[in-house]
């Protein structure tokens, strides 16, 4: 097994009267956990808890803390010794006094290690349960905690998905991630990929497209059968292979799949982070965040709420005031329908999304947004804080 990464992280906790308590968990959750620190402090966080894993995945273990202590200067100390155990009970990996916490404290409340453990087993690791043991010291305390958990490597195995749960999927990968799940889903996905314009559809592939990205321990198993596989299946390996910049990993192509891999080489791919102008770009930024949880595309989607000052363009169209055949009027109303689709888009997701809604919350606290962005978000955070109020009120 590997340890891939040791990240640490910044968080402000307090003493407790309690005992010192330690707990441990084993996730596919995106470890920079913009999922527990961009989201406001009345936000609980959720966690998921990975009980399986194939070889070749990345997943992580973020040990939590609670009821600490705390010196008379106010700061807390914490640090945990970690060691995976093999099946047959030999040890497999180990560090010491990694840091759970150090600094200022404040709160008792439970709070994530600053370091977060990323493991990855590796080849030669065989098959079965590992045991995963944290020992924690609180210093100020002189208190120690030991927990253990369980986590086991199997076998990749491809699943079988109905059509309503490959639709789910795109709203519920972001919170209980499983990367075979998705690639399941990708390779038993029956409608195309491309629209009517033979343009790639960008909120579903783009989606995909980030997974597989992030997981390239799938590569292998996308490309299994690939010579026997149906002509839409292989097109569509081929597009999202071709959008990873790893079409060098294709078993070899001719006649009409050379010339379909060709052309998806050479396609034009936009730029989510460029200034927003299109509804392609909001389609790749949504698929970013509904694969990772990130806040990242959050923060760039909502810039294009600065489009509200093309407000009215259409309308103006439509009743003839403005021509849409000079071209600064045709932009502009495309930038209003832009506007138009982040806006909606936005109350849609974040009425469903409880994640997405406090990020949105905890960007415009932040004001990092330009006046006109930031006045439309405040507006439509406080509808949707409406419509939920009411929609309570109304319960029995």
């Amino acid at each position: 097994m590997r340890s891939m990464l040791l990240i640490f992280l910044t968080l402000a906790v307090s003493s407790a009267a309690e005992p010192f308590e330690c707990m441990i968990a084993v996730t596919r959750q995106d470890p920079s956990m913009d999922w527990w620190y961009a989201v406001p402090s009345q936000f609980t966080p959720k966690l998921s808890q990975a009980h399986s894993v194939p070889k070749g995945e990345i997943f992580s273990i973020i040990p939590l803390f609670k009821n600490y202590g705390v010196d008379p200067e106010g700061y807390a100390k914490i640090t945990f010794d970690f060691e995976v155990l093999r099946p047959d009970g030999s040890a497999d990996e180990s560090l010491k006094n990694c840091i759970g916490y150090e600094g200022k404290a404040s709160s008792p409340l439970l709070v994530p290690s600053h370091a977060v453990l990323n493991l990855c087993f590796d080849p030669e690791d065989p098959y079965g349960t590992y045991t995963i043991t944290i020992t924690a010291l609180d210093h100020v305390s002189g208190v120690t905690n030991l927990q253990s958990a369980i986590v086991q490597q199997k076998k990749f195995s491809f699943q079988t998905l109905t059509a309503e749960e490959r639709d789910q999927l795109f709203l519920t990968y972001a919170a209980n991630p499983d990367p075979s799940r998705a690639l399941s889903s990708f390779l038993q996905t029956n409608r195309s990929f491309f629209n009517s314009d033979k343009e790639p559809i960008w909120s579903a592939i783009w989606f995909y497209k980030t997974i597989f990205e992030n997981n390239d321990y799938l590569i292998p198993h996308l490309l299994d059968g690939f010579s026997t596989a149906s002509l839409k299946r292989q097109q569509d390996i081929i597009l999202i292979l071709a959008l990873m910049e790893k079409t060098d990993r294709l078993p070899r192509t001719s006649g009409d799949l050379k010339s379909f891999l060709r052309m998806m080489k050479s396609g034009r791919i936009p730029d989510p982070y460029a200034e927003i102008t299109s509804g392609k770009q909001l389609d790749m930024l949504w698929a970013e965040f509904f694969a990772t949880g990130n806040i990242r595309p959050i923060r760039q989607l909502v810039t294009a709420l600065n489009l509200v000052k093309y407000q009215g363009t259409l309308d103006q169209i439509k009743t003839g005031e403005l021509d849409s055949e000079k071209p600064e009027i045709y932009r502009a109303g495309t930038l209003e329908a832009t506007f138009q689709s982040t806006l909606w888009s936005l109350r849609k997701n974040c009425s469903q999304t409880p994640l997405l809604y406090h990020y949105c919350v905890g960007i415009l606290d932040s004001e990092e947004l330009e006046k006109p962005a930031q006045s439309c978000l405040a507006m439509l955070l406080q509808s949707i804080k409406d419509e939920t109020d009411k929609k309570q009120e109304e319960l029995p």
